[in-house]
C-alpha cells in the first residue's frame, strides 16, 4: 500500500531504531491542538514527515543525523493562508519570491484573474504554475460570477469546471457571491449546477456574503457553503459562526477587518472556526507590511491570544479543508513544515522548514521560485478598434454612479442643469476590450479627478476596460496607450501618457519584479492624488467598477447595473 515503506519508517525512527534525517532539539513547541506552548521539546524528522514531536529527547548515535538547536525559539507548523489571489498586479514567481520569508508554507489561492478574460486556459496555466513551485498550493475553482451574462462571456461549460474540482489539489469551488446563487435563469443555475457538483464530490464551496444577513444569509447557507472572508464587525463573524461557517478574517491588500472584528475575542464563544487570511496582497504591501506573516504581527499586536493567532493560520485552516491528517500541526506522520521564532508574541521567521528541508534561514531564502511560462496569446487580450467616445449630455436628468466609499457606490439621478448637483461628475467608460464592439458611457461621482483620464484593464469579474476623465481626447489616449502595452492601468492628460503600470499578462497582471510593480502603481496612484482623486488606492476603485462582489450600482459595457435586481439601467432618465 502506498506509503506503508514511509509509515514504518517513521515508526522505526520514533523508537530509536533508525537515524533521523534532523532533528531540532532545545525549543519551545507550539502544539496546534492545545494551544499550548510547551518548552525543552524536540523535532525527529524523516523522510520530510515528523516522527517525533514530544519532550527533550536523545536519539541514538547516528553520525548522518543533522542538528539544529532551536535556542529556546518556538516551532511552529508552517503557515497556511486559506483564501488569497495570487494574481494580484504581479505574477506568480514573484509572488512566491515574497512569500518564502513570511513562514507561509501552504496557499490556497483562488483562480479568477486570469479565467475572467481567457476562461478554462487561464485556470490550466495558472494551475501548472502554482504546482511546480518550491511550496505547496492548493486552489478551488473559480465559478466566474459576474453582473449579468454577457460579462460571464469567458466562463467555461459546467463540465469542463467540473473537471478542475475532481482534482486533488482543487479544494473546491471558490468564492461564490451570494446573491448570484439566488438569480433565476441559467445565469443561478449554472453557478448552482457548480455547488452541487463540489457537494458530492466531497469539497468545500467557499463563500462571499458580504451584504448579507438574516433569512438571505439563511438561504445562502441553505447550498452548503462553507466559509467566508466579507465579515467586518464582530457581530457579523458571530452570526456566521453561529451557522457553522469557517469565519476568515481578512487583513490585507484590499481590506484590514482585524481592528473592526476584534471584541470577537472578547466573546465567550468557540473560535476554532477562526481562520486569518489576506484575500492577496499587492506589490506595495508585500514590501511595506508582508504577507500573511504582517496580519499575525498586526493581530498579536492587538493583544489577541498568541496560541489563538496561530492555531488560525495553522490547524484551523488545514481542518477547514480537510487537510489536518497531513498540515497544521506538529505531530508525528505529519508534514514536516516548520517556522522557528524567536518567542510566541514575536513573529520573525529565523528558520523555514518545507518538508523538512530548509527554504529560509536567517533572512535568507535558500530556494528560487519555478519559472512559469504563459502562451504569447494570452498578452494579446486588449483588443479594440474603431472606438470613438460619444460626447455625454449635458442637459436634463441623468443616472450616475456615485461613491459612497472608496469600493461602495449608489444610485443617484442627477440634473445636469443644476450646478452643484452637477459637480464633481466624470465620464465612465465602460467597453468590451477583448474583441466585442459594445461600449457604454455613463457618469461617476466622487472619483475626485481634476484633470485628464485613468484608465484599467484589470476589472474584477469581466472582461471590460473602464475609463474615467475629463475629456475625450485623454480618455482615447489611455485607450490608445492600454491596448499598446497590453494591458494595465494608464493615466494620460490629452495626448501625453503621464504614468501608468504596464499589466500585459491577460491585461490584469505584470510579470515584472515585486519591487517593480510596487514603484510603477505608486507613481500612477501618487499622480491621481496629486490631481484630486482622495481616495486610498484608487486604482481599486476603478478596478471594482464592473464587479458583483461590492453594491450597490456597478458599470458594464452594456449599461449600468443595479445589483440587487440585475436590471440593466440606461444614463438618460
Amino acid at each position: 500500500m502506498e506509503g506503508m515503506d514511509q509509515r514504518r519508517r517513521l515508526e522505526r525512527v520514533a523508537r530509536g531504531l533508525e537515524a533521523p534525517d534532523l532533528v531540532i532539539e532545545n525549543g519551545v513547541l507550539f502544539n496546534a491542538f492545545t494551544g499550548e506552548f510547551l518548552e525543552d521539546h524536540c523535532l525527529w524528522i524523516a523522510g520530510g514527515r515528523i516522527a517525533y514531536a514530544g519532550p527533550r529527547r536523545e536519539p541514538a548515535s547516528f553520525k548522518e543525523t543533522e542538528r539544529i538547536d532551536a535556542r529556546g525559539g518556538v516551532m511552529l507548523p508552517g503557515l497556511i493562508e486559506a483564501h488569497t489571489h495570487v494574481i494580484n498586479f504581479a505574477g506568480i514567481e514573484a509572488f512566491v519570491r515574497r512569500v518564502i520569508p513570511s513562514g507561509v508554507t501552504t496557499v490556497v489561492s483562488e483562480t479568477i484573474e486570469l479565467a475572467s478574460v481567457v476562461g478554462g486556459a487561464g485556470i490550466e496555466v495558472l494551475v501548472r504554475g502554482l504546482l511546480a513551485q518550491p511550496i505547496r498550493f492548493y486552489y478551488t475553482v473559480a465559478p466566474l460570477c459576474g453582473l449579468i451574462p454577457e460579462v460571464e462571456k469567458a466562463a467555461p461549460p459546467t463540465e469542463e469546471l467540473g473537471e478542475y474540482l475532481k482534482e486533488p489539489r482543487c479544494l473546491g469551488l471558490g468564492e461564490v457571491y451570494w446573491a448570484n446563487l439566488f438569480l433565476e435563469g441559467a445565469q443561478g443555475e449554472r453557478v448552482r449546477e457548480l455547488a452541487a457538483r463540489a457537494r458530492w464530490l466531497g469539497k468545500r464551496v467557499e463563500g462571499h456574503t458580504a451584504g448579507a444577513s438574516g433569512p438571505k444569509l439563511q438561504a445562502y447557507t441553505a447550498y452548503g457553503v462553507a466559509s467566508c472572508h466579507e465579515p467586518i464587525q464582530a457581530e457579523e463573524v458571530l452570526e456566521r459562526i453561529r451557522l457553522g461557517y469557517w469565519v476568515m478574517i481578512r487583513e490585507g491588500g484590499i481590506r484590514k477587518e482585524l481592528d473592526g472584528v476584534k471584541g470577537i475575542f472578547s466573546e465567550p464563544v468557540d473560535l476554532r472556526r477562526l481562520i486569518l487570511c489576506t484575500d492577496s496582497q499587492d506589490p506595495e504591501g508585500f514590501l511595506e507590511e508582508g504577507y500573511l506573516d504582517g496580519s499575525v504581527r498586526r493581530a498579536l499586536e492587538l493583544g489577541i491570544e498568541p496560541s489563538q493567532v496561530y492555531q488560525m493560520v495553522t490547524l484551523n485552516a488545514a481542518e477547514h479543508f480537510c487537510l489536518d491528517h497531513e498540515i497544521g500541526a506538529l505531530a508525528p506522520g505529519m508534514r514536516a513544515d516548520v517556522v522557528l521564532i524567536p518567542s510566541p508574541r514575536e513573529y520573525d521567521p529565523r528558520l523555514i522548514l518545507f518538508e523538512g528541508r530548509p527554504i529560509f534561514r536567517e533572512k535568507e531564502v535558500l530556494v528560487e521560485p519555478a519559472p512559469v511560462a504563459f502562451p504569447d496569446w494570452m498578452f494579446q487580450t486588449v483588443r479594440i478598434s474603431g472606438l470613438s467616445i460619444p460626447p455625454p449630455p449635458s442637459t436634463g436628468s441623468v443616472r450616475v454612479m456615485e461613491l459612497v466609499t472608496r469600493l461602495v457606490t449608489t444610485e443617484r439621478i442627477v440634473d445636469l442643469d443644476d450646478p452643484e448637483e452637477a459637480s464633481d461628475l466624470l465620464p465612465a467608460l465602460a467597453l468590451d476590450r477583448t474583441g466585442g464592439e459594445e461600449a457604454f458611457l455613463g457618469f461617476l461621482k466622487g472619483f475626485g479627478l481634476a484633470k485628464g483620464a485613468c484608465g484599467t484593464t484589470m476589472c474584477w469579474d469581466t472582461v471590460d476596460m473602464m475609463v474615467v476623465g475629463l475629456d475625450p481626447r485623454s480618455m482615447e489616449t489611455a485607450i490608445g496607450r492600454l491596448k499598446e502595452l497590453g494591458g494595465g492601468a494608464v493615466y494620460a492628460v490629452g495626448e501625453e501618457v503621464i504614468a501608468e503600470f504596464p499589466a500585459p499578462l491577460c491585461g490584469v497582471a505584470s510579470l515584472e519584479s515585486m519591487e517593480t510593480a510596487a514603484a510603477q502603481i505608486r507613481r500612477l496612484e501618487s499622480v491621481l492624488r496629486e490631481n484630486g482623486v482622495p481616495w486610498e488606492k484608487p486604482l481599486l476603485t476603478l478596478n471594482t467598477l464592473g464587479t458583483a462582489a461590492i453594491p450597490h450600482l456597478r458599470l458594464t459595457h452594456k449599461g449600468y447595473v443595479r445589483l440587487r435586481d440585475r436590471a440593466v439601467l440606461s444614463l438618460e432618465i
